[in-house]
């Protein structure tokens, strides 16, 4: 999904390297691994000692926003299993304590603040429903918080990091509409499953990207379950002789409304969304949602590759209890604990919670392992669109996902 810049000339690296050890130094002050006298001494920032790095852990274990946070936990857990195994981070291990936020923003404040004061959590790893709840807190102690960026409170603050901001501040790409259009779709309905600001962003820029290919927006609606007439909508859909349907639309919303416009007649050239990549969705609603198309932010499971099987040993080594562990939720929480083991080590070996945001700043060229489609800069991704996806297309018989191809594909920016 990101920039598809190639990776930079070895000087470069030789040189970001050595900009890195100078933050890390900085960062030490005069309590580096020694005080140069060749005696060690202790770093003392919170949350770090000779043999450990805690780190706070805040997600919503319960709440409406819950469903896929014991796969995101256990991504956090298999990415930290896998360091620590290697002897962790300048010598120490990661560990971590936990809260849960309830899907409710004063609770994040309220979990935050007990994982920062009362169990010195060096940094937080979030989840993606909330953290807006706490991040004016966390920016102000200057703590470095790590997430997939789901509300637009991630643009806001230096301190926070994603490799995926939904909802930037400003602009677009022309990525989704150039797919549709690509696909034969010229009239389009937009379709929510939630209208927060956040999702009411992105469908800004969803619409911004389909005018910009041609594509002319006819509907924007939003359907619930147990709220929404789904048959109505189609009828809707078909006396504005639709032939796309994108949005911000959950997979049990969806579920509920392909059959209905299927029903109704209307003849879709594009259906395309960001959920529902999960292969658990299939056993449950696969017939359903034949046909969609879900955008990643991720290289695909059935791509394959070293770095994908890296993952799903690591979780069939330390999150066994997932039994379905090629899903989202779970590279989500990988990615997170991912970017945080990249900002301990850019902060050096005696870390300070401004040298991680200095260091992790200046990482150009972040991938995930090969996970994300294309590096990203971190020095200037913070409240920008993204220009490059993967894309996935649930099978006809609705029981596999296939990546199309090319399977990653990249737009332009829309100011």
């Amino acid at each position: 999904m990101f920039l598809g810049n190639k990776w930079r000339l070895l000087r470069q690296k030789v040189a970001a390297a050595v900009a890195l050890s100078i933050l890390g130094l900085v960062g030490c002050g005069a309590s580096g691994d020694s005080a140069g006298n060749g005696q060690p001494v202790d770093c003392t920032a919170p949350g770090v000692t000779d043999t450990e790095v805690k780190a706070g852990l805040l997600f919503s274990d319960t709440g409406a926003t819950s469903s896929g946070t014991l796969g995101f936990r256990a991504g956090v857990d298999a990415r930290l299993g896998v360091a620590n195994a290697e002897g962790g981070v300048h010598g120490r291990k990661i560990v971590y304590s936990w809260r849960d936020d309830g899907s409710d923003p004063h609770l994040n404040l309220v979990g935050a603040r007990e994982l920062v004061e009362s169990e010195e959590a060096f940094g937080l790893l979030e989840g993606p429903a909330v953290a807006a709840g706490s991040a004016q807190y966390l920016a102000g102690q200057d703590i470095p918080a790590i997430g997939l960026a789901a509300e637009a409170a991630w643009n806001d603050y230096e301190n926070m990091f994603s490799w995926f901001y939904v909802a930037p501040k400003s602009g677009s790409s022309t990525v989704y509409g150039e797919f549709v259009r690509g696909q034969g779709g010229t009239r389009a309905a937009l379709v929510t499953s939630a209208l927060n600001p956040a999702v009411q962003a992105f469908q800004q820029q969803l619409g911004a990207s389909l005018q910009a290919a041609g594509v002319q927006v006819e509907l924007t609606v939003e359907a619930l379950n147990d709220v929404t007439s789904f048959e109505a909508l189609a009828a809707r859909m078909k006396a504005a002789n639709v032939d796309t349907l994108a949005g911000v639309l959950f997979p049990d919303v969806l579920a509920k409304l392909l059959p209905a416009v299927r029903a109704a007649g209307v003849k879709l050239k594009a259906v395309l969304v960001p959920f529902g990549y999960d292969q658990r969705l299939l056993a449950q609603l696969g017939p359903a949602l034949a046909g969609t198309v879900i955008y990643t932010t991720f290289v695909p499971f059935e791509a394959g590759g070293p770095t994908h099987r890296a993952f799903l040993k690591a979780m069939q080594t330390y999150a066994p209890q997932i039994q379905a562990p090629a899903q989202d939720a779970a590279l989500y929480g990988w990615l997170t604990a991912d970017l945080f083991l990249h900002g301990l080590q850019a902060a050096g070996p005696c870390p300070t919670r401004q040298a991680f945001v200095q260091g992790l700043r200046a990482v150009h060229n972040y991938d995930g392992g090969g996970l994300l489609p294309g590096p990203i800069d971190l020095a200037t991704n913070r409240g920008r669109s993204s220009d490059c996806f993967d894309f996935v297309r649930v099978s006809d018989d609705g029981t596999s996902y296939q990546p199309l191809e090319p399977v990653m594909r990249c737009g332009r920016p829309i100011s």
